[in-house]
């Protein structure tokens, strides 16, 4: 590092230094300066940089050190720096003007706009010491002949758009101590890199496309291990382990070790001694295992650990380091309690993990951090009041736990805190709101939403009174406090919160008139007051830009202000039926306008004509069956016979069916009940291709089989799974959807509904009285329950999944879960928009879009006639990469599929784009309904041999991985995985039939003869099956999904 200060101090000595005595200049480098300054110019002006011609010097024969960035050698009158960093300049440069300046030892262009090429005769310039010419727009290949600058010992091309390989001959660059390559398209192997590079001191590779693993012989890194301070080679495509414990042990000096976002895989060796070591980054890999101990005890004196994003488990039983100051080891796999001692951080982030036990265990930490993230875990117990670990606080956030009690005062006597974030949101907190917390005046954003909480807000609670008198000047942003049990009125006070631009209050008990002062949030972008019991009138001249605005199931009147009427009805109805649209129009309580007095004489004349041509209808009706009863009497046996088994195999029901949300007419004023009671199908599955199963119409309607002891059989989306036979034919039927006579969504009392919509999304709107009248179609049916396909009023159609009872959690932890499930956003996995919870234990629905498509399952094993071409090999594996692409998305925040099969892939036209839909429903399950679920996977050759033989089975990472593997093999043999196939060695199983032809070494005899373009077996097709077999070996040998992912995107390319 010395030598760095050195040459910098040097460097900045050429060039601010006066020089008075100088020898005469040559004439050829003034002749360069000036070829190479026509192309540059200033950006402000666009006229070129300001150097003269020597015409204008007061003597041509001395140096030009007037001019802006110039200097030369006070005894030879040399040039020998150029520094124009950062001076706005732009300009395409011709580096070989350059040639001419033979004493050049500074050439700094960092910081403009410069465009391009580096061309080799720079290389020329042997006097070369610092090249800087980052943060340009200089492009193409970095010259190989820049390795003959043996002087040079900084050189820094980052940030511009260089490309290509990384140059040879580095290793001649003896006396490089800084090479910065950082933000272009340079690839390479990082291992052959190590070679060539020799007592450098700062290495910043990051940002590029470098390849290759870490685990190096030593001979390999020895040339730089010694001296080597700073290693940065985070965002690239490093695969293999890390370095091995011999190896890392070499480096005695480095302090800096930055890998993150690479695809680094395995686990990290014993560090031993690094007496250096300050920052290490490893964040966005492959890696798994445990997590050193050394790396959080002070025999390493690091400042910052981020082992984000990996796989790593195990459990962290303290943590003495004396000199962290940021800690996180977010988004893992790791479990047990907290851990029970913390000497030192500033912040701390252990979220998205599966740590348990009680919370309160914080209070024995020694550290007093500034954010303490501890959001989407197991923890329970509840929160100390004040303690030293929340003193200096500014961010706190705890969501998605089970933490109870009574919230804490979370200040301390001296009533002063650093609070800016506090989310203790989807817990089980109870009791009322701590006026505290709405007295710190720092506090910008505060989610309490989806507790047990009541009583009223405390906008200016009794200490919060006192503290206003002083001085308050709130800077609250986003206030959420939905999904409570808040009553009380809505306090005018709230019109002090000027800068909120959140604020949701929904599905609480609050009641009273909306305060005129919210028309003072001028900057609110987002209102939800729905579910509550407001009345009285819609403040006037609240803000006409907000994003989202609710007020639907209050009991509000009066006309909705003219700067409110351009939000749809769902934002004010059901609900509020004395509430009337702009100029007096009322509304029922679905939010659809009434007709007036002069409709009445038009509504009658439309149900006179209406009536009329319903009777000659009936009458036309009539008429033509009594005719076809003549003609058809002598063949009506045999035609009546064909057409009654066509309709039993297609689930036809000569009747309409309706699917009724109430359960009882004669009751008006009941509410909205979802009910399974009154379940009437007007269609099934076709399963005229299972032998065995053969569709039955039951008394009231409802498509009955026999394969209702297996519900897995006629799966989710779009219901179209079956058994595959020996002979590799599929039983699957032809025709998987249904007939095209819809069922119904229909409620009965729609004046008072008691279920209610919980919105994931807030682009979704629609009422539950909209979507029970909804005609629908049903999909199929699960272990969860059944699936609809529901046309909404403005044609968007939706998949409704109606929950089986018994199966789901009580409300909080479903609401808690489903947010989380809600929160997942991927272009590839079918969104969870809403959920419906209804007053009755059957009433529970969950909302997404339908997708349009078919299964995987019915791509691989639909019979003739087909309507797809048979998948090629590359379409095959396309989706194996797009299915492990979604799992690593989920798997990354910590949530399992849980339930991967063939049914649950959906592939979209006309690319086959894959659609992952009913994953992490086991969340939402009580212990027997994962348990279930669980069964049927297993019966269905999906569920890992850990799940089966687990006392209290549950979905983990490494199970998905499992079923990922035999839907891979499934894709490449056209086998479903509950084929028992005929051998040499008797009857096995899909699984167990790949891993004999694999260890008989005949690999090739798994393959789908049938692939499209009569492939031969290749190398890639081998590699795929390799990676599936490598997916159902023992857990602790099996791969994360990284690691999957990163074989077969190698296989793709």
């Amino acid at each position: 590092m010395s030598h760095l200060l050195t040459l910098a101090f040097s460097f900045f000595f050429l060039s601010n230094s006066p020089l008075l005595h100088v020898d005469a200049v040559p004439e050829r480098e003034l002749r360069s300066l000036l070829e190479f300054r026509k192309g540059i110019r200033d950006e402000t002006s666009n006229q070129r940089i300001s150097w003269s011609d020597t015409s204008s010097l007061s003597d041509p024969n001395t140096c030009p050190n007037d001019w802006p960035g110039i200097s030369c050698d006070p005894g030879t009158g040399s040039i020998v720096a150029i520094n124009l960093d950062r001076r706005g300049l732009s300009g395409e440069l011709k580096f070989s003007t350059l040639t001419g300046l033979t004493s050049l030892r500074n050439l700094t262009l960092s910081g403009n706009s410069f465009s391009g090429r580096v061309v080799p005769s720079l290389g020329g310039i042997s006097s070369l010491q610092h090249l800087d010419l980052s943060d340009n727009g200089f492009y193409g290949p970095i010259p190989g002949r820049i390795s003959d600058l043996w002087g040079l010992n900084y050189l820094n091309l980052s940030s511009n758009k260089f490309q290509g390989g990384f140059p040879s001959g580095f290793r001649n660059l003896q006396q490089l101590r800084s090479l910065d390559l950082h933000r272009n398209e340079i690839w390479g192997d990082v291992g052959e890199i190590f070679t060539e590079l020799k007592n450098v001191e700062f290495v910043d590779l990051s940002c590029n496309r470098f390849h290759g693993g870490l685990s190096l012989p030593k001979d390999n890194i020895s040339s730089i291990s010694n001296t080597l301070l700073h290693l940065n080679l985070s965002h690239n495509a490093l695969n293999g382990g890390f370095f091995k414990s011999e190896s890392i042990s070499l480096f005695k000096n480095l302090e800096v070790l930055d890998l993150e976002n690479n695809q680094i895989n395995g686990e990290l060796p014993p560090f031993g001694s690094q007496p250096n070591l300050k920052i290490l980054k490893l964040a966005r890999n492959q890696l798994f295992g445990t997590v050193p101990e050394e790396l959080l005890q002070s025999s390493i004196p690091l400042q910052e650990l981020d082992l984000s994003r990996n796989g790593f488990t195990g459990s962290i039983s303290e943590i003495n380091s004396t000199t962290l100051t940021m800690l996180n080891l977010s988004s893992n796999g790791l479990s047990g309690d907290l851990p029970s001692g913390l000497k030192r951080c500033l912040v701390i982030d252990l979220s998205g993990n599966m740590f348990s036990g009680d919370v309160s265990v914080v209070r024995k930490w020694e550290a007093t951090p500034d954010l303490l993230d501890l959001s989407s875990n197991n923890l329970s117990g509840s929160l100390p009041n004040s303690t030293s670990a929340f003193s200096r606080l500014s961010v706190l956030n705890i969501r998605n736990n089970s933490v109870g009690g009574s919230l804490p005062s979370l200040w301390d006597d001296s009533g002063f805190s650093q609070f800016s974030v506090i989310d203790l949101s989807s817990n089980k907190f109870s009791g009322s709101i701590p006026g505290s917390f709405f007295t710190f005046a720092s506090l910008k954003s505060l989610n309490l939403s989806m507790n047990n909480l009541d009583g009223p807000i405390p906008f200016r609670g009794s200490r919060a009174s006192e503290l206003l008198a002083v001085s308050f000047d709130p800077q609250m942003e986003l206030l959420d406090l939905s999904t409570n049990s808040l009553t009380g009125m809505l306090p005018g006070d709230i019109g002090t919160m000027e800068r909120i631009k959140v604020l949701n209050l929904a599905n609480n008990k609050l009641f009273g008139e909306l305060p005129s002062d919210l028309n003072k949030l001028s900057g609110l972008e987002y209102l939800d007051l729905s579910n509550n019991s407001f009345k009285g009138q819609l403040p006037d001249k609240l803000p006409s830009r907000m994003v989202g605005f609710n007020v639907s199931y209050n009991d509000l009147s009066g006309i909705i202000p003219e700067e409110l009427k351009s939000y749809p009805h769902s934002s004010f109805f059901p609900g509020n039926s004395k509430l009337n649209l702009p100029g007096g129009i009322p509304v029922d309580s679905t939010g659809v306008s009434l007709p007036g007095k002069d409709h009445k004489l038009s509504i009658r004349i439309a149900i006179i004509v209406a009536s009329v041509g319903a009777a000659v209808m009936i009458l036309f009706v009539l008429f033509a069956y009594h005719r076809t009863q003549l003609k058809g009497f002598h063949g009506r046996s045999r035609y009546t016979d064909q057409a009654t088994t066509r309709d039993a195999k297609f689930g036809r029901s000569s009747r309409p069916s309706f699917l009724n949300f109430g359960t009882n007419v004669e009751h008006q004023s009941s509410s909205l009940s979802f009910s399974n009671d009154h379940l009437l199908t007007a269609n099934s599955r076709s399963l005229s291709g299972i032998p065995g199963f053969e569709a039955e119409i039951s008394e009231q309607g409802l498509a009955t089989t026999s394969a209702t002891t297996n519900p897995n059989l006629l799966d989710d989306y779009p219901a179209t799974s079956g058994r595959k036979s020996s002979s590799g034919g599929s039983p699957l039927s032809s025709s998987p959807r249904f007939s095209d006579q819809p069922v119904m969504l229909d409620v009965y009392s729609p004046d008072r509904l008691a279920g209610e919509l919980f919105f994931l999304d807030i682009s979704l709107k629609l009422t539950a009285e909209e979507l029970s009248r909804a005609p629908a179609e049903v999909l199929g049916r699960s272990s969860h329950g059944t699936l609809y396909k529901a046309t909404l009023d403005n044609r968007h159609m939706l998949s409704v999944k109606w929950l089986r009872v018994g199966l789901v959690r009580h409300k909080k932890d479903f609401a808690r879960e489903a947010k989380k499930i809600g929160s997942l956003k991927h272009p590839n996995i079918v969104p969870l928009r809403a959920y419906y919870w209804g007053p009755r234990e059957q009433e529970r629905l969950l909302l997404s879009d339908y997708m349009s498509g078919e299964s995987l399952a019915m791509h691989l094993y639909e019979t003739t006639p087909r309507r797809y071409s048979p998948m090629s090999f590359s379409q095959r594996l396309n989706v194996a990469v797009e299915v492990a692409r979604c799992l690593l998305y989920l798997h990354d925040r910590a949530m399992p599929h849980g339930n991967l099969k063939p049914t649950n892939i959906i592939l979209t036209s006309p690319d086959n784009t894959v659609r992952i839909t009913d994953y992490c429903i086991h969340r939402l399950m009580t212990p027997s309904g994962v348990a279930e679920q669980i069964l049927n996977m297993s019966a269905l050759g999906y569920s890992a041999p850990e799940l089966t033989s687990a006392s209290k089975p549950i979905p983990t990472l490494k199970s998905d991985v499992y079923a990922f593997g035999v839907i891979l093999m499934e894709l490449l043999t056209r086998r479903s995985a509950g084929d028992i196939i005929s051998g040499q060695s008797g009857a096995v199983d899909l699984t167990d039939w790949v891993r004999l032809c694999d260890q008989e070494g005949r690999r090739m005899d798994c393959i789908d003869r049938d692939i499209a373009g009569g492939e031969e077996f290749s190398k890639a097709m081998d590699d795929a099956l390799a990676v599936a077999i490598r997916c159902i070996v023992s857990i602790n040998e099996r791969p994360n999904i990284r690691q999957v992912l990163d074989h077969l995107s190698s296989i793709s390319a």
